[in-house]
């Protein structure tokens, strides 16, 4: 009677584990992907990249963002899922990428301010990763620019980055209240049309998913 006491207590740990972790986002392996390549056409190489790009894609679309930690701009650690109560549009950005960063700084502030009836009860949230180049300090300093564009702004470790999926700059992640992201975007717009454009898919699917 024991030993099945002790079977059945420990079916039940296994399914609230697989209940807490098996719709967190995964982390794409990308060493693997890598392992015992020496050298690729350019062929090899575009649909190395797509494979790369669908795991990515996969492992993220529908899944709840991880319980991990990040700073606010006073240094304080905080839980990033305390600030995923409503629909959000996270921003991830880094200090390192020219093209990220014009975009993150200045196009996509001037989207949001374009469209401020159409966001209205949706929270923007910026984080900024705190990359192994960075210089101390560089991206707190950066983040510290980007007050006024954004509603919150924390700090992200490269390795929780990592865990999010977040690799490249900007990525954007349309997350709802039960914080599941419900569409990704990683690059830069070509123009403030296609900008709000864009914006505007990933409202819509938040809010397809709010109603069903």
């Amino acid at each position: 009677m024991k030993r099945l006491a002790f079977v059945f207590s420990i079916i039940l740990i296994a399914f609230a584990s697989c209940n807490r972790t098996d719709n967190y986002i995964i982390p794409v392996d990308y060493e693997k992907y890598y392992e015992g390549i020496t050298s690729l056409t350019e062929k090899e190489g575009q649909e190395l990249s797509q494979r790369i790009y669908m795991d990515w894609y996969n492992n993220t679309m529908g899944k709840e963002i991880p319980d991990l930690n990040v700073k606010d701009l006073d240094g304080k650690t905080v839980k990033l899922k305390k600030w995923l109560k409503r629909e959000t549009i996270l921003v991830f950005t880094d200090t390192h990428c020219g093209f990220g960063k014009e975009e993150v700084e200045k196009e996509l502030p001037i989207a949001i301010g374009n469209m401020k009836d159409e966001l209205v009860g949706i929270d923007i949230l910026c984080l900024v990763e705190d990359a192994e180049i960075s210089a101390p300090g560089e991206a707190l300093d950066y983040a510290k620019s980007l007050q006024g564009s954004y509603n919150n702004i924390f700090i992200i470790d490269q390795q929780d980055a990592l865990r999010m999926n977040l690799t490249g700059s900007p990525t954007k992640f349309y997350i709802d209240k039960d914080q599941i992201v419900r569409q990704v975007h990683i690059g830069f717009a070509m123009n403030q049309e296609q900008r709000e454009e864009s914006i505007r898919q990933g409202i819509s699917l938040m809010k397809k998913e709010k109603q069903k």
